[in-house]
């Protein structure tokens, strides 16, 4: 009797084990495939990848569906928030989401607007990457090519730079207010695009003249060529250069202080050669 009493107590567990869903019991559900959550099942969360899901139950949190379709039934309860990507959101009257329905079908307006956005994302990037590789070999090129011709305005840049500053400040403003004069008539833009060249010009002098000085700063840089001392500093003022927000007013501070630099050799030019 006894055997026999425990022999119907395990077939009974087995079948009670069987019977009962076991989606009921879940936790949460990671799927794959179609997934349905029955009316009288209660689960954390709903997860399923490249399928179709159908909600009938009730969800504690979340609901996320990727590349497939989401029915919420009448019965539904959603008490989190609901996020389908690449597919549709069905729901039925009734149904209830206690947060955000997040629904990206990609659609050709979607699949547009994200080529569009990654397009220009990109082409910043590749515009930025080229500028700064630009800003880099071009103070190296000035120092090879000019030598020791270079060297003023390096001296220039050890020496005075609170000087340079506040010189560089006062002829930007002069050279502002004339560009924006000879702009006004059409005679003068072509005298307005020459100073912007020169302007340009005085930038990458002073850039290379700076790069010398911030170069010899840093260690290792100690007997090295002037053009590999010009490389290190200028890989590193541009670095801070493409810096948001801070990168701008570097390169400002730069384009003044060239100015500085460009405008006391041009006076000292100017007091050398009126001398009798």
């Amino acid at each position: 009797m006894k055997k026999k009493g425990f022999i119907f107590m395990a077939i009974l567990f087995c079948t009670l084990l069987f019977t009962i869903p076991t989606s009921a019991m879940a936790k949460g559900i990671f799927e794959h495939q179609d997934t349905v959550v029955p009316a009288n099942q209660v689960v954390d969360d709903v997860v399923v990848v490249g399928a179709d899901t159908t909600i009938w139950g009730t969800v504690n949190d979340s609901v996320i569906v990727f590349n497939g379709n989401l029915q919420l039934k009448a019965s539904a309860k959603v008490n989190g928030f609901v996020l389908v990507v690449g597919g549709q959101i069905q729901q039925e009257e009734g149904a209830f989401i206690a947060d955000e329905i997040i629904n990206l079908s990609f659609d050709k307006a979607t699949q547009n607007s994200l080529l569009i956005g990654g397009g220009i994302a990109i082409g910043t990037w590749l515009l930025q990457l080229a500028i700064s590789i630009v800003l880099i070999v071009l103070p190296v090129l000035t120092v090879l090519i000019f030598k020791k011709r270079i060297d003023p305005f390096v001296d220039h840049a050890r020496q005075a730079s609170g000087r340079l500053f506040a010189i560089g400040f006062f002829s930007s403003l002069i050279l502002i207010a004339l560009t924006v004069l000879l702009l006004v008539t059409i005679i003068g833009i072509p005298v307005a695009i020459v100073l912007l060249v020169a302007v340009f010009l005085a930038f990458i002098i002073g850039l290379a003249a700076l790069s010398r000085v911030v170069g010899e700063k840093i260690q290792g840089t100690l007997g090295r060529s002037n053009w590999v001392i010009s490389l290190t500093g200028s890989i590193l003022l541009v670095s801070l250069m493409n810096i948001p927000l801070v990168g701008v007013i570097i390169c400002l501070g730069i384009l003044v202080f060239s100015i500085g630099i460009l405008t006391i050799w041009m006076l000292e030019k100017t007091t050398k050669g009126s001398l009798p």
